[in-house]
């Protein structure tokens, strides 16, 4: 199977093609700039994504690449638009023109308090804004898949997220604040979240939405007191110094998607061990 991965050299996107191509696919991946992913990845710079998908012809297109903003300044709206829906639709109308699948990635905080569609972001606007698109293209004969995302963690995560923050202040003793740590969070350790885009690969979900979740939510501080047990370092965090952010996930919320054999492997505690003693100890 010929596999065209969008996003590539971001966290999922990396770790997905030197999975796909370990396991035999003929890997091809679309980048802004010039990146090593591997021996078995074939690498295309973007012109555009009409002439990549034309020249390599995939049999499935596994749409990762994304403009992620918490909170956006109006500087950042036209990026997220194009890079969210332009750049989306685009590869969209060429995996239609080539007969190929798309599997494509959502995300939870499109579905606050488990709606159908209410966004927490723009960001996530802008992700449902692509999937109102695709209705288009599925009715012209598209096969799809989704896969539906909540908070993901793992090794080689360079966005300085939550899990990062607290690691990297186990480690130098930094002060952190925060906002009042009830907040919930539900993490994926990126070998799950592998595993499932590897599932819909396979073509099993056209039509269906696959959520890959852990289904363990933990309160912010609950993450905090694990990243304590398991780095053995007390972490110094000022709590409440930060105001939380607009429609935070403080009841857990369920987004609907099809039965499916995939399940998450990792344990919360088992993965933080691994990354702390990986990158951070």
């Amino acid at each position: 199977m010929t596999v065209l991965v969008t996003g590539a050299t971001g966290f999922i996107g990396s770790h997905l093609v030197r999975a796909l191509a370990a396991a035999g696919q003929s890997v091809h991946a679309l980048v802004r700039s010039d990146a090593d992913l591997g021996p078995h990845v074939m690498v295309h710079r973007l012109t555009d994504p009409f002439t990549t998908v034309d020249d390599v012809r995939p049999d499935v297109v596994i749409h990762l690449a994304t403009r992620f903003a918490a909170q956006h300044d109006p500087g950042e709206l036209r990026q997220m638009i194009e890079a969210n829906v332009t750049f989306a639709t685009m590869v969209a109308e060429a995996t239609l023109r080539v007969g190929a699948r798309l599997v494509h990635a959502t995300s939870a905080w499109q579905h606050y308090e488990g709606a159908e569609y209410s966004p927490v972001s723009l960001y996530a606007a802008t992700k449902q804004a692509f999937v109102d698109v695709l209705a288009h293209y599925e009715a012209a004969g598209l096969r799809t898949a989704e896969v539906c995302l909540f908070d993901t963690y793992g090794p080689g995560d360079t966005r300085k997220k939550l899990v990062w923050l607290l690691l990297d202040a186990a480690r130098t003793g930094r002060a952190l604040q925060l906002g009042t740590g009830r907040q919930l969070i539900d993490l994926t350790h990126v070998d799950d979240v592998v595993a499932a885009f590897t599932l819909a690969n396979r073509g099993d979900l056209d039509g269906k939405r696959l959520v890959a979740r852990s289904g363990r939510t933990v309160t912010v501080r609950d993450l905090a007191a694990l990243v304590e047990e398991v780095t053995g370092h007390r972490l110094d965090v000022e709590w409440g110094a930060r105001q939380d952010r607009p429609r935070e996930m403080y009841t857990d919320w369920a987004v609907p998607g099809a039965a499916t054999a995939w399940r998450p492997r990792v344990e919360l505690a088992d993965g933080l061990t691994a990354l702390w003693r990986a990158e951070f100890a």
